[in-house]
């Protein structure tokens, strides 16, 4: 879709400076850097207000992500919120009922969400333009070709972005940025330092097979020491594979593929899986996965989904925090955006409603890591968890975003683990 005035011509600024500006009567309301699922959610439910919202990327459409295309059964309330679940059906989401956890010892944990739910397993490549398609339908405005440079200041309060489209120094104003970015956060990086985890530093490769030998209903997790694989069936015969592992282990090659299947292979349990595996297209990199973004918000900014900070794909928990910090930007901005005023003052209930909803599934997460990082520790683990059916149970209806991960806290499950460093518990930076 193009906005209004379609030609656009630059206009001189300064002397030698062509900035070009976007045909306007007033500043957008909230402009959105990035069209993924975090930028897409916040605009759909922004626009549904009523409010003038702009979308802006450099891509003409949602590019392919590096991801496990992996949707938790908490998605699917999100998503059917923003009328977007029936399209998914349609376009052949399949549903995933549980996860199988194999252990370098040879255990195997059967486990199943708690019935009626399930979780959808999905390529990016559909999922993405659906919600960019929705947030127009719901009247957004997308500007693609856009790269973002830098945060418009003005006292003290983010009045807009500025970038390059096509070329030309591009200029956009409004009265609230979200910071929809993704891990390399333009928006981030302005609003305050991203801050590595101090000692979760991994990598993933992922990529796509045909012909594994893998679950149908399920997605399935093999353990090794200090790294894990996931297989994720994501049609009748592809199948997504992504090994997650230290990132000084890493050694760049130019046969991405070669070295996942081969380090996959070598993981107890997932060898035979892997005998008539065949490769479609190359497999990609992604890393360091484990970060924080030291603010959330800023008087006119915020930031949602993985610009907010990201720690670990185990329990794919990256859909389900796009989709709800976008529901829960929109809910604490949307009243200062009723108010006549020009701007937004910096909102630290969005912070506080991301504490919350996120960081007792920071604390599962890292509690997980020290399980894969420990082999015995994994293996007691999941013979507890065998043996306890109903303390699995509600591990997995956290795990899959059913219930707060707080709940799993008077099981005694996570009472080792000091607090985690969520983003939120940062101090916030001056501006």
């Amino acid at each position: 879709m193009s906005l209004p005035g379609a030609h656009s011509e630059p206009i001189p600024h300064s002397g030698t400076l062509w900035v070009f500006r976007i045909p306007r009567l007033k500043m957008w309301d909230v402009i959105v850097v990035g069209a993924g699922p975090a930028g897409c959610a916040a605009a759909t439910n922004f626009a549904h207000h009523g409010l003038r919202v702009v979308i802006v990327d450099r891509a003409a459409a949602p590019p392919p992500k590096v991801c496990g295309e992996y949707l938790s059964p908490g998605c699917l309330p999100l998503l059917e919120r923003m009328g977007v679940l029936k399209s998914l059906d349609e376009v052949g989401a399949r549903p995933l009922f549980g996860m199988r956890v194999h252990t370098p010892g040879g255990q195997v944990l059967r486990a199943r969400y708690p019935p009626p739910h399930y979780g959808l397993a999905i390529r990016r490549a559909r999922l993405d333009p659906i919600l960019l398609e929705v947030a127009i339908k719901s009247g957004a405005d997308f500007l693609s070709g856009f790269q973002a440079s830098d945060l418009i200041w003005e006292d003290n309060c983010v009045v807009g972005i500025r970038g390059r489209r096509r070329g030309h120094p591009t200029l956009l104003h409004g009265r609230l940025t979200i910071g929809a970015d993704g891990r390399n956060s333009v928006v981030a990086r302005r609003l305050g330092a991203v801050q590595r985890h101090r000692w979760l530093d991994k990598i993933a490769l992922v990529g796509y097979v045909e012909g594994a030998w893998r679950s149908e209903d399920v997605g399935e997790v093999f353990i090794g020491r200090d790294r894990y694989c996931i297989l994720n069936p994501i049609t009748p015969e592809l199948t997504n594979i992504g090994l997650v592992f230290n990132r000084r282990e890493f050694r760049p090659a130019a046969d991405l593929t070669h070295n996942l299947l081969q380090a996959a292979g070598s993981l107890p349990g997932l060898r035979d899986r892997l005998l008539r595996a065949r490769p479609i297209g190359p497999a990609r990199c992604l890393g360091p996965l484990a970060y924080s973004a030291q603010r959330l918000t800023a008087p006119g900014a915020m930031l949602i989904g993985d610009a907010a900070g990201f720690l670990d794909p185990f329990t794919g928990e990256g859909i389900y925090a796009a989709l709800r910090s976008a529901e829960l930007a929109v809910e604490c901005a949307l009243p200062s955006l009723q108010e006549p005023s020009a701007t937004v003052q910096d909102l630290p209930a969005y912070s506080e409603a991301w504490q919350r909803d996120f960081h007792a599934k920071w604390c599962l997460c890292t509690a997980l890591q020290h399980a894969i990082h420990r082999p015995l520790l994994a293996e007691g683990i999941v013979a507890c968890l065998a043996r306890v059916p109903t303390l699995s149970s509600r591990l997995m209806a956290a795990v899959g975003d059913l219930i707060p991960a707080s709940h799993l806290i008077p099981n005694r499950l996570m009472f080792w683990m000091p607090p985690a460093r969520t983003p939120a518990a940062f101090p916030l930076a001056s501006s």
